[in-house]
């Protein structure tokens, strides 16, 4: 077992890090400025690839919350690539790109998405738009959620602090009287 344990001494401890692009970074501090949930919800979609009912279900919220934050951060992202301000085509492309990845989309909001994107050819490049950007949010998000903080639950969070803070004081106290 040594032997081949051995061969692995001369391996680094950790990769080296490698550069991150400008705008990779400035739209990963774009991101930050989501709500704590917003960024949530959109790192365990883009990052643990959960679909909406899990992440609905691990967060214990309605998957329209969960498809509401999905729809802010992709265009609190497009408000970031595109200075040019708001395009209602463009934002309607970013809704239909959000809603039918949700479990709630029906068949005829299916067919309705399809006579959309049929209706005009600036609807298909707005939603091919969405997905390329939707793309590549990936290093973005692995920036945002590099510490693993969007897999834990916000309640149980808060009782480990509040069992800290309980100890801290019980330990104070202890120290008052002895």
């Amino acid at each position: 077992m040594s032997s081949q344990l051995s061969s692995l001494l001369h391996l680094p401890t950790r990769q080296p890090d490698t550069p991150v692009a400008p705008h990779v970074t400035a739209l990963s501090r774009s991101l930050g400025r989501l709500s704590r949930r917003t960024r949530q919800i959109f790192l365990l979609s883009r990052l643990d690839g959960m679909p909406y009912a899990d992440i609905a279900s691990f967060l214990e919220v309605d998957t329209d919350k969960v498809e509401r934050a999905m729809l802010r951060a992709l265009q609190q992202a497009h408000k970031h690539e595109d200075a040019q301000g708001a395009d209602p085509v463009q934002e309607q492309a970013n809704r239909w790109y959000v809603h039918l990845q949700s479990p709630a989309t029906t068949p005829s909001q299916r067919i309705e998405f399809r006579h959309w994107l049929d209706a005009d050819t600036a609807h298909l490049s707005a939603f091919q738009t969405s997905e390329r950007l939707w793309r590549r949010l990936q290093a973005p998000a692995a920036l945002l959620g590099s510490a693993g903080w969007h897999r834990r639950k916000r309640r149980a969070y808060l009782n480990w602090c509040l069992l800290t803070a309980f100890v801290c004081s019980l330990v104070m106290t202890a120290e008052a009287f002895s």
